[in-house]
């Protein structure tokens, strides 16, 4: 290989790795923001604290809460090659504690929605379809690793964790969409009950299948006569 083959081939690498780190440091800065400004107030338990429609929901909201921030801490650990390579047996084990954190933070968002006031309506639907969605993901990344599927667990994991952060994207939006007076607080709750996940998972399946549809095809071998 040459000297300018060999720069191309490094520049080419470094390109997807430089994006990769600044796409993780944003991420976990978001999460870093999300913990101090919005989630942590929920350990404090006190009326103040949840505001008066939560504050009755304080038992259900709690360990809706507390799941969903045990996954969005500890799932860029489980994408972390290093982690995958050189600690498997805490890879294996951080994985199990994801998946419970994702069951526990599901099933009472199921709980959650169907107390909501909103029953049936727009807001509650889209919690319901988080927590199936959430379900759903998860339990396609663990049936794939159990049956050694790789790649599969990979993009399912990527699926599921996309939802575990609808937490701070419902969060992060609202705030701006409420600094910027877009919708009232009602609306903005019914749409993005559904856009916080939904959106974001449509846009990652367009990544994940990229590669797949616009992959150059093989070309068929010419028979030798």
């Amino acid at each position: 290989m040459t000297t300018d083959a060999r720069s191309a081939s490094s520049g080419s690498t470094a390109l997807p790795t430089t994006f990769k780190l600044l796409a993780w440091a944003s991420i976990l800065s978001l999460i870093a923001y999300f913990v101090v400004t919005h989630a942590l107030r929920y350990f404090v338990f006190t009326k103040a604290s949840y505001g008066d429609y939560f504050w009755s929901r304080a038992a259900w909201l709690f360990p809706h809460v507390a799941g969903g921030l045990l996954a969005i801490v500890i799932g860029p650990l489980q994408f972390w090659p290093r982690m995958r390579r050189d600690y498997l047996p805490f890879h294996r084990i951080a994985g199990r504690v994801y998946v419970v954190a994702v069951l526990l933070g599901s099933a009472v968002a199921f709980r959650l929605a169907a107390i909501s006031e909103d029953t049936w309506g727009s807001y509650s639907l889209g919690l319901t379809g988080l927590g199936v969605a959430w379900v759903a993901t998860t339990a396609m990344a663990l049936v794939a690793i159990r049956r050694k599927n790789l790649l599969q667990h990979k993009q399912w994991m990527t699926r599921s964790y996309v939802v575990t952060f609808a937490f701070v994207t419902f969060r992060l939006f609202d705030q701006w969409m409420g600094a910027h007076h877009i919708m009232t607080d009602d609306e903005r709750g019914r749409f993005l009950a559904w856009g916080c996940w939904a959106v974001p998972l449509l846009f990652t399946e367009l990544v994940l299948q990229a590669n797949a549809v616009f992959r150059a095809p093989a070309r068929a071998s010419v028979p030798q006569g």
